[in-house]
């Protein structure tokens, strides 16, 4: 199982745009022999839109823009995760669209833990995990600020999840998050967490890039620069199972983790 992280902006242009720049990135995710790619947080849609524009540009993600998805994934034989604003009858989410070869629709998670005041405002929250099983491998899916919970990481891991797939969409200064929460999520659980963060400007946010992939050994971590836009990619390593790991843990008599 070779996993991918794309980092870049969205470019200008709408949905269309975002389009046309995801089917060149799986073009070189399936030359490089990815068999999941993940991009950053928001990437169909972009991420920051002021209150009013939040509902429209949701609306641009239309079951026929759905449909054109799943066909690049299946015309690419790539599977790949892809945060965007979805549409609802409650309101607008931000959420993680799963797509993978061959399946009628997109599996979807929901983003748990809005971040700030702005995304509490223009965002239903999501109350549900996501886990699912695709080449014999168990993933989950969190995104961006959901990852700095351990609680959260913890649950997929007892789960039986051994990659966690982030889109990303993190703003300076926040350089700490990358640097030392991410890997020690890795480690802590014994787990590769795939971290899809963006880069470039958006009104008066500025993202750190920094993507990465990292699992239990830090020997194994591959982050992306700071700036540039592009494909990194590594293989799945055989990580001692998470849940073997937490119950030893328990059998050394620490406290149990529920």
């Amino acid at each position: 199982m070779r996993i991918g992280v794309w980092q870049d902006e969205t470019p200008p242009g709408g949905v269309g745009a975002a389009r046309k720049r995801i089917a060149e990135a799986l073009a070189e995710a399936q030359a490089d022999g990815v068999d999941i790619l993940v991009f950053p947080e928001c990437f169909l849609t972009g991420y920051y839109r002021n209150a009013a524009e939040v509902a429209p540009c949701a609306a641009a993600v239309t079951p026929d823009e759905i449909t054109a998805l799943q066909a690049l994934c299946d015309d690419s034989g790539v599977a790949f995760v892809l945060g965007s604003y979805l549409p609802t009858f409650a309101g607008t989410e931000n959420v993680a669209l799963v797509f993978r070869p061959a399946s009628r629709e997109p599996l979807i998670y929901r983003k748990r833990a809005l971040f700030g005041d702005w995304e509490k405002t223009v965002f239903q929250a999501g109350s549900a995990p996501l886990l699912f099983d695709y080449k014999d491998t168990r993933f989950a899916v969190l995104i961006c600020f959901d990852v700095e919970f351990p609680e959260l990481v913890r649950e997929a891991a007892q789960a039986g999840a051994q990659a966690v797939l982030v889109p990303t969409a993190l703003m300076a200064p926040e350089h700490w998050v990358p640097d030392i929460i991410v890997p020690a999520r890795a480690i802590e659980n014994r787990l590769t967490v795939a971290y899809a963060n963006r880069i470039g400007d958006e009104e008066h946010f500025t993202y750190i890039g920094k993507s990465q992939i990292c699992d239990a050994v830090t020997a194994h971590r591959v982050v992306h620069r700071e700036t540039g836009s592009g494909l990194i990619s590594a293989t799945l390593q055989p990580n001692r199972s998470a849940t073997d790991y937490l119950g030893e843990i328990e059998d050394q008599g620490l406290p149990k983790i529920r």
